[in-house]
C-alpha cells in the first residue's frame, strides 16, 4: 500500500465544531499572507489543512474553505511566490 495513504489515514485532528472556523481562518490568513513557500513550507501547511480537514461534524462551507486551501497549496507547488 502506498505510504503516503497510510499516513493520511492517521491523520486526527485536535479541533472541535467549537474552534474549527478559528483554525480554518488561521489558516486562510498565513496562506494568503505567505503562501504556501511561507518559512515552514508547503509540506507543513499541507499537514496542518488535512490535520483540520479531519474533524468531526464539519459543515459544508467549512469543507469548501479547506478544499479552496488545497487547491492554493496544490497550485502553489513549484511556483515562486512574489515578495512585495
Amino acid at each position: 500500500m502506498n505510504t503516503t495513504l497510510e499516513r493520511d489515514t492517521t491523520i486526527t485532528s485536535p479541533y472541535t465544531a467549537r474552534n474549527v472556523d478559528a483554525a480554518i481562518g488561521h489558516l486562510e490568513r498565513v496562506l494568503s499572507a505567505e503562501g504556501a513557500n511561507s518559512l515552514f513550507g508547503q509540506t507543513y501547511w499541507r499537514t496542518r489543512v488535512q490535520q483540520v480537514s479531519a474533524t468531526r461534524g464539519l459543515h459544508h462551507e467549512q469543507r469548501a474553505r479547506l478544499a479552496r486551501l488545497m487547491r492554493l497549496l496544490s497550485d502553489a507547488g513549484g511556483v515562486q511566490v512574489r515578495k512585495r
